[in-house]
Parts: structure tokens; sequence; C-alpha cells
């Protein structure tokens, strides 16, 4: 790895320490979706959908929307952020080499000592969930609300847990809640999407996210374009009740989701 690459790697991690990291985020949920050798497209040559784990239930894989959804904060914490950020990254890295059981001590650690920072409650969640340990994921989760009730990461990966505990109108509230947040936060929609076709039998309400979805990718999905035809014949239109994203102006390459 280059040295420019590894400074920007740590520049995103401080900032990431109160948002929680969106690269972290995209690493380790797209992690759910990849199984052997084959990567994040769930095929070896990329014939199988890397969404296609979601629709049947699965978490959160990943997405090239170029938009990072920003996280509001407290400015009086970013002098503990900085200083958390070295830690924060090698956590980091070592939950994206594939080491859960360590990167979750080093979590539990930067939690316990830095506990105005909601990201590693984050990521504390994002491993117990992973792991279907939904009771301490969503402890996890809702003690990162308390520290920052504006992380719309939280809110996501708890719409994610409730959805598993089988609370899907308060899952639905999060994904909300998210969208309200950050109307361009393309996993939210597409888990919302899952939520109303899969759990809810909200036709509409799938339609409408998938749809929003898909405009934030960067290429569009083939599969998501056949699910989007499928549900335009079966549901009727209706207004959409819900912050719906456009595309978003091209963004640098420093901006990948």
């Amino acid at each position: 790895m280059s040295t420019s690459s590894t400074n920007h790697g740590l520049k995103t991690a401080v900032r990431s320490l109160l948002p929680l990291a969106a690269m972290v985020t995209m690493l380790w949920l797209a992690g759910c979706a990849t199984t052997g050798q084959t990567g994040l497209e769930g095929g070896a040559h990329g014939a199988t959908s890397k969404y296609a784990e979601q629709k049947s239930g699965g978490a959160a894989a990943d997405s090239d929307a170029i938009h990072i959804p920003p996280v509001p904060h407290d400015p009086k914490v970013e002098k503990l952020a900085a200083k958390a950020g070295p830690e924060y990254a090698r956590a980091m890295q070592t939950l994206a080499g594939g080491d859960a059981d360590k990167a979750l001590v080093m979590f539990q650690s930067l939690a316990s000592r830095y506990p105005q920072l909601s990201g590693p409650q984050v990521n504390i969640g994002l491993i117990h969930l992973q792991r279907k340990e939904f009771d301490q994921a969503r402890t996890a989760l809702e003690k990162a609300l308390e520290i920052n009730e504006v992380n719309p990461y939280a809110h996501n990966a708890l719409g994610l847990v409730l959805r598993e505990q089988g609370q899907f109108q308060q899952a639905r509230q999060h994904y909300e809640r998210a969208l309200v947040l950050d109307p361009q936060y393309a996993r939210a929609h597409f888990n919302l999407a899952v939520l109303g076709e899969l759990y809810l039998q909200d036709l509409n309400l799938a339609l409408t996210h998938f749809r929003a979805y898909q405009r934030l990718q960067k290429e569009e999905d083939q599969n998501v374009a056949n699910w989007i035809v499928d549900l335009e014949r079966r549901a009727p239109e209706k207004a959409p009740s819900q912050p719906v994203a456009d595309r978003p102006a091209p963004a640098s390459n420093s901006e990948v989701n």
C-alpha cells in the first residue's frame, strides 16, 4: 500500500470515529455477502448479483454508490477522535482482514476509553450482527444512538437487527430515520425496500426504495432492475411518503462508497 493511500485511510478513520466509518461499514457488510474465494459479486465471474443474499434476507452487501453519508456530531469531541484515530484505523484493518475476534476486543477497548464516540459501538454491533448475536448487537447499536442520535449508520444497522428479531415496524422506523438524516443513503434505501417486499408485504414501499437505491448506483444492477420491473407489474403506483434520492453529482475518487 502506498504512503498516500495509508495517509488517506488514516484521515478517513479519524473522521469516522464520530459517525462510524463508511469504509468499515462497506467492508464489513460487504463481507456478509462473500462466500469462499468468489469475491463480493458472489460468483467467480460476477454471474450472481451481489445483492441476491440481501433479497433473501441477508445483511446489507456492498454498493457502488458514490455518496458517503456524512454524520453530524458535536465538534467538542473532534480532539478525542483525532487522538483515537490511529488505534481506530488498526481496528478497521483488523476487521477488514477477517479477524473479528481481535477487532471486537479493539473496538470494545476504544468504546470504554472514548465513550463520547459512537463509531466503536456501531462496529461492535456489526460484529455481533454478523455472528447472529442479535441481543448484543442491539445493545451496542442503541448505545451508539445514545451517544449520537443522528448517526445514520447506527440507525441502518439497528434496523437490520430489529428485522432479524421480527420487529419489522421498528426496523422500518430506523431505516426511515436514517433516510431523513440522509436521503442519499443507498444501503438504507435497499434495506427498506427488502423489508417492504419480504417482511411487510408493502410492494409500493419496496418499489419506491429499490428505485431510489438504483438511482444512487454508479452502474445499474440488473437484478435490482428486474425486481423493479416485477414490482411495477404487481404494485399500483402511489406517491412516495419518504424522501427519495436523486442521482448525486459525480464525486472525487476519494469519495467512493
